[in-house]
């Protein structure tokens, strides 16, 4: 019984032993506070054992759990996007775009322009050519038969029909400024030409009617009803030439210097304006407005035949200029200011 006691009392001393903060004896029960590995929390056996969560953060030593990053998703339509508004462009807004990423450094539309620059006199089946190899060019172009810059068919990327579409025709839209211009060109060209020809046909008809005037009836330079001997100087024949709107050439090709000298020295009358101008003036006005229907080619014949002050040759020169006259209506004319003669068609 003395035995039982003393380990009773033992115990007892032992389960009563305050045992300091984190310290006492080996194998010692601990009533202190305990920390759970893993952040799992915190308890004080000696309380109620009440488990005390980790809070989340606890300064630097809190564990970070990291954020997963969310993945953005792709921009299907990044290509297609204006770079100026970040909108999405219509296929004919991105054809556009293409086109104006072209390569202009070289191929036709360079090649036409700098021609043009230098060489701006080509003939009409010059520039008729022209037209013809940039309008198939284009018409390829718009077609998908070609596709010389690789921006459309052959670039690799697959279009729909829509925008292909699109694609070519702004693409092929590249040339029509230079087939306008060629055009225009084209259309000034021939006119030029039509009215080159046209008065190399009257000096050759006025020619040859003065040539045979004076061969029917014998007269010769200077002689009465013939030219008067004139002597004009090189800047002389020069203005004559600019006044009748012809090239020196033609203007020294005249078979008659009565009608040079007409242009040399003009005579003068009152103009559409009231004050004195060259007749010569008068009668082009007079012409074009027959062209434009605002006057009747009668008016003008009988003011020409008619005039006192005009020679034959001047008056079968402009008789030859008056559109709308017949070859029938000329010869009569012309009898009335020459005579008889075998009227030259």
């Amino acid at each position: 019984m003395d035995n039982y006691n003393r380990v009773s009392s033992s115990l007892t001393g032992i389960y009563n032993r305050k045992v300091p903060y984190g310290g006492g004896a080996p194998g010692m029960v601990k009533t202190n506070t305990q920390t759970l590995p893993n952040g799992g929390g915190t308890y004080n056996p000696a309380g109620k054992s009440e488990i005390v969560p980790t809070p989340i953060f606890q300064g630097a030593q809190a564990p970070v759990t990291p954020q997963t990053p969310i993945e953005q998703a792709p921009d299907l339509y990044e290509k297609y996007r204006d770079p100026k508004t970040g909108d999405v462009m219509s296929p004919e807004e991105w054809a556009i775009y293409l086109g104006n990423k072209v390569p202009k450094g070289s191929g036709q539309i360079p090649n036409y322009a700098g021609d043009a620059m230098t060489n701006p006199n080509e003939s009409a089946n010059q520039l008729t050519g022209r037209a013809r190899n940039l309008n198939n060019a284009r018409n390829d172009i718009a077609t998908g038969t070609t596709d010389p810059y690789g921006v459309g068919n052959k670039s690799g990327i697959a279009y729909s029909p829509t925008e292909l579409k699109a694609i070519e025709n702004a693409y092929a839209g590249i040339y029509d400024p230079a087939l306008n211009d060629v055009f225009s060109r084209l259309k000034d060209k021939q006119d030029e030409e039509k009215e080159k020809s046209e008065k190399e046909s009257i000096i050759f008809k006025t020619n040859e009617a003065i040539r045979q005037w004076k061969a029917i009836n014998g007269i010769s330079k200077g002689a009465n009803g013939g030219d008067t001997n004139y002597d004009f100087s090189k800047s002389a024949v020069a203005d004559g030439a600019s006044n009748a709107g012809m090239g020196l050439k033609d203007f020294q090709a005249l078979e008659s210097d009565d009608l040079k000298n007409f242009y040399i020295n003009p005579p003068k009358a009152k103009g559409s304006n009231g004050t004195m101008v060259p007749i010569y003036q008068n009668f082009e006005e007079d012409i074009k407005s027959i062209v434009d229907g605002e006057l009747e080619r009668q008016i003008l014949i009988d003011e020409i035949t008619a005039s006192t002050r005009l020679s034959p040759d001047v008056k079968t020169y402009f008789l030859n200029k008056i559109p709308n006259v017949t070859e029938e209506e000329k010869e009569w004319y012309m009898n009335e200011f020459w005579g008889k003669i075998p009227f030259v068609k």
